[in-house]
């Protein structure tokens, strides 16, 4: 959306979900987006989400949404930060205009990719590295060597050619 000049109007850049959580959050995204609240967290429920944050280049808050989807605000410094930016862009989202991207990263499994083909949104695109038959998943090769598709930021030449072929 910046590359492009375009106003945030998602919650979801500049933070990161655990899988399990990204699907659940999805699940529910009407409750998540419009009605849970969220409750800051000492630690992740995830090892690697508390060992993410301590080798991170500064600490960020982890919040819980609803008191069940584990949120990391990766690029926030501040809780107060990170509520105000949600809330704000929650508020954005047009529901009858949804991509629903997902990304083979973070604990993210193949069962996970199954269960994001299966939500009911119409317009959705899971970046993988495996190449399977499922109406979302977009085949990513040049990562088929890795245990998750690369990061989007430092990689975006490739997420952006991916994401031009399938659109």
């Amino acid at each position: 959306m910046q590359d492009i000049g375009m106003q945030y109007n998602t919650p979801t850049l500049g933070l990161y979900f655990m899988y399990p959580d990204y699907i659940e959050f999805l699940s529910n995204l009407e409750y998540y987006l419009k009605e849970a609240k969220i409750e800051f967290v000492e630690h992740s429920k995830y090892a690697i989400g508390d060992e993410r944050r301590a080798a991170w280049s500064h600490w960020y808050p982890i919040g819980l949404l609803g008191g069940k989807v584990e949120i990391h605000f990766l690029h926030y410094y501040t809780e107060e930060e990170a509520a105000e930016k949600w809330y704000r862009r929650a508020k954005r989202v047009n529901f009858d205009r949804l991509l629903i991207i997902g990304m083979q990263q973070n604990l993210c499994t193949q069962k996970d990719i199954e269960a994001f083909d299966t939500l009911p949104f119409e317009h959705k695109i899971m970046f993988s590295n495996l190449d399977l038959p499922l109406k979302s998943n977009e085949y990513m090769p040049e990562f088929q060597n890795s245990d998750s598709v690369g990061d989007p930021y430092r990689k975006g030449d490739i997420f952006y050619r991916h994401l031009i072929s399938r659109l």
